[in-house]
């Protein structure tokens, strides 16, 4: 299963798969969901829930089916992120941030269900300042994608 980030769901809003222009991105990953090709997790869900917008209204109809819910089983998970994240390196406030979005919990469930990540962000392995979770999950075996990949690689034509 692919999970998706924050930015798999609002940057395609805000440009490229917007609502009204490309329903079809929005359309794949409501059906992906209840197929159980695709996820993603209550703190990206809380992320996206913070501004009233057309996500949030989207989430409102289809979010049941997407967002699994909190789970405590990613304790162990959560450690090892955490632990990792305090010593490579990177500065208290760049940690206690990581730590603090979702993108520490994404690496955590990844770790637990063995899933891929879907994402935009990218690495930048040497700056210490901000911890970027693609790092993280490439130190833990986790692979990520780009929206795009995911649509080739479930062979989605919009």
């Amino acid at each position: 299963m692919l999970l998706l980030d924050t930015n798999a769901f609002l940057t395609p809003a805000l440009s490229y798969y917007a609502f009204d222009i490309c329903g079809g991105y929005w359309n794949w990953i409501a059906s992906a969901a209840a197929s159980g090709k695709v996820a993603s997790i209550a703190p990206v869900k809380r992320e996206l829930q913070k501004k009233d917008d057309q996500v949030k209204h989207w989430i409102e109809l289809h979010g049941t089916s997407i967002f699994m819910p909190d789970d405590g089983a990613i304790g162990n998970s959560m450690g090892q992120v955490a632990s990792w994240a305090t010593s490579n390196g990177y500065t208290s406030a760049a940690v206690a941030d990581f730590l603090n979005k979702a993108d520490a919990y994404l690496v955590a469930y990844a770790i637990h269900g063995g899933h891929d990540i879907v994402t935009l962000e990218t690495r930048e392995p040497l700056r210490v300042s901000k911890v970027k979770f693609p790092d993280a999950a490439d130190a833990h075996g986790i692979s990520t994608i780009s929206p795009y990949e995911m649509l080739r690689r479930n062979g989605v034509r919009l």
